[in-house]
């Protein structure tokens, strides 16, 4: 694995219904979770624990906190290195040429989908009046890396006029199912604010044995749809009105493209926006 995991004093994990963007004036990666009437946020920190195995010790993963099923509105997620953080802001991991069709490298950041180069790096404005809440989530100095690649579905990109019609279809590629943030430092402060409420945890440095952040925002619904697209475009547009759908490729058998079912896989994947921050939106 080209990102070395196991040196961190923190891994943040996010997966689900997210827009990122990386802050240059507060040198941190920010991520807002849209909270929609479908999708369920969910935060989980858990330390590494040793357990007695047949010979050797295992390590397993217990929680410490647990936040189900947050509320719509008026939450909020600071994570940071605290004292000598190993990296000063963040940083994007690249894994040299890159190709979506076939490159290497599963923890390539740019596995998952940028928006404006989805629109040829046009320029993509907020919408007037969005139409969810969104839950912010602030991360400082960390590595920001695909964590986990879907390999299950393989997607064409398909444009789309105003009125949603199909205009064109080609082959697009996998996409990043879950976004890694690495945090090096003494100490790793996650701070939760909920409404007037706020809790904060301490995750001090052990070597060889980083905390575990997760943070998922889900539908796990049966009839969960199978493109996320439609949710990010009520939050930005193009000038043109250009749309695209990223779709899965699938047989008549309806299984995908490697022999899955379409209808076991939970499909929800976060996108990246150029923009300044998260607060426009």
């Amino acid at each position: 694995m080209p990102v070395k995991e196991s040196s961190a004093t923190a891994l943040v994990r996010f997966t689900g219904l997210g827009i990122i963007c990386f802050n240059k004036d507060r040198q941190r990666g920010e991520i807002a979770a849209i909270r929609d009437d479908k999708h369920t946020l969910t935060v989980k920190i858990q330390k590494p624990v040793y357990q007695d195995g047949d010979g050797d010790d295992i390590i397993i993963y217990q929680d410490i906190a647990t936040y189900l099923q947050l509320p719509k509105d008026d939450v909020q997620i600071e994570i940071k290195a605290v004292g000598k953080p190993a990296l000063e802001g963040y940083e994007i991991y690249h894994g040299g040429d890159f190709d979506r069709l076939d490159s290497a490298d599963a923890n390539d950041f740019r596995w998952i989908v940028n928006m404006n180069t989805l629109h040829g790096d046009a320029s993509l404005r907020p919408t007037a009046n969005p139409a969810y809440p969104l839950a912010k989530i602030y991360i400082g100095n960390g590595l920001f890396y695909t964590h986990k690649l879907d390999t299950n579905l393989f997607f064409e990109r398909v444009e789309t006029d105003t009125s949603g019609t199909a205009k064109q279809r080609e082959v697009f590629g996998n996409v990043g199912e879950t976004i890694g943030v690495k945090i090096e430092g003494e100490e790793v402060s996650v701070t939760i604010r909920i409404g007037d409420k706020e809790e904060t945890h301490s995750l001090k440095h052990v070597d060889g044995l980083p905390f575990r952040i997760e943070i998922k925002n889900m539908d796990y619904s049966e009839n969960a749809v199978y493109s996320d697209m439609a949710d990010y475009y009520k939050y930005v547009s193009s000038p043109n009105g250009e749309r695209f759908e990223l779709t899965p490729i699938i047989e008549d058998t309806g299984r995908t493209a490697d022999g899955g079912s379409v209808n076991q896989i939970q499909f929800c994947h976060p996108i990246e926006l150029d923009l300044p921050s998260i607060d426009e939106l």
